[in-house]
């Protein structure tokens, strides 16, 4: 009869050093068992020294492998720190040019616009401040290992502009306009044609600033890497620049060109054109009948300052003596969008609507007996099958989007004197038409309710007055999702400082679901991980329950696929942690409005 064999602990350590794993083997029927004091020692003759779980985990799986083989993380190492990123300043950027856009007459002056940039021989343009090491990691045998160091930011010198010593420092070589590309920051002369682009000069694509003289003529195409400067009209032509656009006389490009800027854009008059800009459109007289978008604000406040018709975007104001025209002429004024994402996801979503009426169709000729030929039938099968395809593809597009889409819960349209009927105001995700002539009126987003509201001019008191536009809407109401009770308090305290009513609280997506059947929420937030049901299944079930639920998911940095995910499986939003009080009110109070 062979000898009874003892229990068996032996321990393995990863290749990286940064988990130890111990495997116990139970022993034969009369055999000791391994335990606490046998991993103990096994781990230390590993050379096992940080990280060791408490005695109570190893106790549990001794007591397991008494029985059966059992394996379980003994230790793990300290992953070492981030140090924070490089950062790089460029001097010449002026983010408060806005503030100086009219002088006391309500006329433009062009001399505190500072449209075109400048810098001096000699002057700094850009400083960094390098990137720093995390702290140190530490791994199972007690060894040290190196911070992680943050991301490097390149910035280089280019042309007519010399680095200092330690490459901190970029500064200008002559006079000139300067421009950053590709992390590339360089200083360009200004190239002047003294007349008109035309077949004297051909088209032009210039690296550096255009100072033109005269016109640009129909058809001609004229690009620029710096700023353009424009002594005359710009008539049926396309323009674009990586800097600003300051057009001295008009944009007419009768719908047939285009005036592009990453910059600001000015001129006297906009008539039956395109224009769009990353900065201000400033505009002396009128724009009339246009399609104009910019990321900063559009002005026209002169004394004869007017939009009128057109469709209209701006993502901080909209702003001119008078609004649309007394003969209710259809003037489209939107405020708070950044355009360019804006109007690629509203095409996207215009043609999924198209490609699910066409899907809906082929299925219903389908479903209905008789109505498609036997030979066609596997045709009509193979375009729905298409269709769905393109359907979710699009899906995941404007999931992707709706990521990356901004919404400014500050901006307002104002009309210095009137807005007039016929116009169409949209402000985050309100919308009003004006049936009523307005005066000294400034529109918003109004908190309260979620439509939009109106500040006004009294002349009977001479006061400023303020009131909803649309109906008073009832106290939305909330549902707070979270298994954080102190991420739950937060949102809580945010909403109800905001006038939202917070009908219950749920620590996972099963009382979740539960509750939001009972109480029935105008809103819920709800929080992407947590135990038990995590929030993307909460979310499932509760659109099973309600498809037109208004369920917005909190998310920390890192979690752009699941967020993708809760999107394209029904979520009308999302929320990054941590919260920023006014975005957090603004995306409920634009998802309640829906």
């Amino acid at each position: 009869m062979s000898e009874n064999r003892d229990g068996i602990v032996t321990v393995e350590i990863s290749e990286d050093k940064m988990s130890a794993v111990a495997f116990i083997v139970p022993p034969d029927d009369f055999g000791k068992p391994v335990d606490v004091i046998d991993v103990k020692k096994a781990l230390k003759a590993a050379g096992v020294v940080h990280g060791i779980v408490n005695n109570e985990r190893i106790e549990a799986f001794v007591e397991e492998g008494k029985l059966i083989h059992v394996d379980f993380m003994a230790a793990a190492g300290t992953n070492p720190g981030f140090g924070q990123d490089a950062t790089v300043t460029y001097t010449w950027k002026d983010t408060d040019e806005a503030s100086r856009t009219t002088d006391d007459g309500d006329r433009i002056d062009l001399r505190e616009l500072n449209l075109v940039k400048s810098v001096k021989k000699g002057e700094v343009i850009a400083y960094k401040v390098p990137a720093t090491r995390g702290e140190e990691g530490i791994n199972v045998k007690g060894e040290k290992i190196p911070g992680e160091w943050g991301m490097e930011v390149s910035v280089k010198a280019g042309a007519n502009v010399t680095a200092s010593e330690d490459g901190t420092r970029l500064i200008a070589d002559m006079d000139g306009s300067p421009k950053l590309v590709n992390g590339e920051v360089s200083v360009d002369p200004v190239y002047v044609v003294n007349g008109d682009v035309d077949y004297s000069t051909g088209n032009i694509n210039f690296s550096g600033a255009l100072d033109i003289k005269g016109n640009i003529a129909d058809g001609f195409v004229v690009k620029a890497e710096g700023n353009i400067t424009i002594g005359g009209n710009v008539q049926a032509c396309e323009v674009i620049s990586n800097g600003d656009i300051m057009v001295k006389g008009g944009i007419i490009t009768r719908n047939e060109g285009a005036v592009i800027a990453k910059g600001s854009i000015s001129a006297k008059f906009i008539e039956n054109s395109e224009v769009e800009a990353d900065g201000n459109v400033i505009v002396d007289r009128a724009i009339i009948s246009s399609r104009v978008r910019s990321n900063g604000m559009i002005i026209c406040t002169s004394r004869e300052g007017k939009i009128m018709g057109g469709d209209i975007m701006a993502y901080h104001e909209i702003r001119a003596k008078h609004l649309g025209t007394d003969k209710e002429t259809a003037t489209y004024l939107r405020a708070g969008y950044k355009h360019d994402v804006y109007i690629k996801m509203s095409e996207m979503e215009k043609k999924l609507d198209e490609i699910v009426l066409k899907l809906e169709s082929i299925r219903k000729s389908l479903r209905t007996s008789g109505t498609v030929a036997n030979d066609k039938i596997e045709d009509y099968k193979k375009m729905a099958a298409k269709l769905e395809a393109n359907k979710s593809t699009l899906q995941n597009k404007i999931a992707s989007l709706k990521t990356r889409i901004h919404v400014n819960p500050f901006a307002t349209v104002k009309g210095e004197e009137f807005i007039h009927p016929g116009c169409f105001v949209y402000i985050g995700a309100s919308k009003e038409r004006i049936r009523k002539p307005m005066k000294f009126a400034t529109l918003s987003a109004d908190k309260n309710t979620g439509g939009i509201a109106l500040s006004s001019y009294d002349e009977m008191t001479g006061k400023m007055r303020t009131r909803s536009v649309g109906t008073k809407e009832k106290k939305k109401s909330v549902l707070v999702v979270d298994d954080a009770k102190f991420m739950r308090n937060k949102l809580k305290n945010i909403l109800e400082n905001a006038n939202f009513n917070v009908l219950g609280e749920a620590e996972d997506g099963k009382i979740a679901v539960q509750l939001y059947s009972k109480l029935n929420p105008d809103v819920v937030t709800m929080d992407i991980t947590m135990p038990n049901v995590d929030g993307l299944t909460a979310l499932k079930a509760i659109k099973k329950m309600n498809p037109k639920a208004n369920v917005i998911m909190i998310s920390a940095l890192g979690q752009k696929e699941k967020v993708k995910d809760a999107i394209i499986a029904g979520a009308k939003d999302f929320i990054i942690k941590p919260f920023v009080p006014d975005k957090v009110v603004e995306i409920i109070n634009r998802v309640a409005g829906k």
